[in-house]
Order: C-alpha cells, then sequence, then structure tokens
C-alpha cells in the first residue's frame, strides 16, 4: 500500500517511512469494492478523504432523462472528491461508482486535517491537487457550453495541439473521449468522418494529425 502511496500526487516528494508514519498516526481504513457497485450518490455528503489504491471510478451525472455525462475516470493512486471535502457545500458533485473491483484507502475528515497539519508538504500538495481539480472542471463546463460536437472536437484538439508539431496524441478510446465531451458516440464517429472528408483532420487509433490548422481554429472563430 505505501508503495501505492508514494506514487499519489498527495504524497509527492516523501519518502515511505514518512508516509507510513503519517498514515499509522491517523484513524484510517480500507475499503473493498466491487464492479459497478455505486459508492456515492451525488449530494451525499463528503466525510472522508478517500485515495484509490487498486482499481477504477468514474464521475458521472444522471440528468432528468437518465442519460448519463461521464465527467472523469480515476485511477490509482487518485484522491478521490479531493476539491469537495471542505466548504460550505461539502458533497459529492456527481454519482460516484465502481468500473472495476479495487480498494481505497479511507482516512475521516479530522484525522486528514491533522494529517495536513503535521507536514507541509502534503499540505501543499493538496492545494495543488484541489486547484489542479477546480481547473479540470472549467475545462469541463467549456466543453458543455458548445453547441456542436465538431466545436467540441476542436477545442479539445487545440487544447492538446502544441506548436511545431501537428499531430496530438488521444490518451483514451473514441468511447471514452465521446463520454468526456458529452456526446453519442456514433455522433462523435460521424463528425470526426466529415472532419476527415473536410481535409481538416486525419484521425488514426490514438492520433490525429492536424492538417488545416486555420480551419480548425476558424470553426471557434478564432
Amino acid at each position: 500500500m505505501f508503495e501505492t502511496l508514494k506514487a499519489s500526487p498527495l504524497f509527492k516528494g516523501l519518502e515511505t517511512e514518512d508516509i507510513n508514519s503519517l498514515i499509522n498516526n491517523s484513524s484510517h481504513q480500507i475499503k473493498q469494492f466491487s464492479n459497478k457497485e455505486v459508492l456515492a450518490y451525488a449530494g451525499e455528503k463528503v466525510e472522508k478523504a478517500m485515495i484509490l489504491l487498486e482499481g477504477k471510478l468514474q464521475g458521472e451525472m444522471i440528468d432528468f432523462a437518465g442519460n448519463s455525462l461521464k465527467i472523469e475516470e480515476m485511477e490509482p493512486p487518485q484522491m478521490v472528491a479531493a476539491a469537495f471535502l471542505y466548504g460550505p457545500q461539502s458533497v459529492f458533485p456527481v454519482n460516484l461508482s465502481a468500473i472495476s473491483e479495487g480498494k481505497m484507502l479511507i482516512i475521516f475528515k479530522n484525522d486528514f486535517t491533522q494529517l495536513l497539519s503535521a507536514d507541509q508538504r502534503v499540505l501543499s500538495n493538496y492545494l495543488n491537487i484541489i486547484s489542479g481539480k477546480a481547473q479540470f472542471l472549467s475545462r469541463k463546463i467549456t466543453f458543455l457550453s458548445f453547441k456542436t460536437i465538431k466545436e467540441k472536437i476542436a477545442y479539445y484538439l487545440l487544447q492538446n495541439f502544441k506548436t511545431g508539431n501537428q499531430v496530438v496524441i488521444i490518451n483514451q478510446s473514441q468511447k471514452g473521449l465521446a463520454e468526456m465531451l458529452g456526446v453519442a458516440r456514433p455522433s462523435l464517429a460521424r463528425t470526426i468522418s466529415e472532419m476527415e472528408s473536410d481535409r481538416l483532420i486525419k484521425w488514426e487509433r490514438n492520433q490525429v494529425e492536424i492538417l488545416d490548422l486555420k480551419s480548425l481554429q476558424g470553426i471557434l472563430g478564432r
């Protein structure tokens, strides 16, 4: 467990012995979960710090029509709901469910607060984590603000585009990308095909070559 925690952003810069001491001085437990288990529903109070040790989780929103929008997929050694542990609205913003069996480390809120106070490095790491989450959610809201799938794809590619390199690496499946953009997979595939026909991009597996950067920017009015 401690080797996994050493790779966690929360314990960046700490040695295994330091992590061992901090955890053992805090009241904690290991929770096992099964595939498809719902671990929390949107609106439930966040009362403990959670670090994923094994398996995968996902956060998803369900609208009134029953449609699912994946907000985030989590893997070890990621911290779960880190940005919602403190504050006046410390509740889960989305449903949290397992997409494989696994386990997580749980530290109750008061003990976690003491842990943060015990080591300045952990406190700094935690602040970086919640800042990163705020930035991630900001990007997610931006995706939702676009009206067309083509705009969402263009924005995603331009956000990951680096000057001097026309190839953008896609680090997820087309299904995962569709869920992140909040669109149906067939609609995403159809729009990609249209953009290829228009000679805007060339999409091959996990690589996208940008053929016409100016026109791609024009989709967003840039």
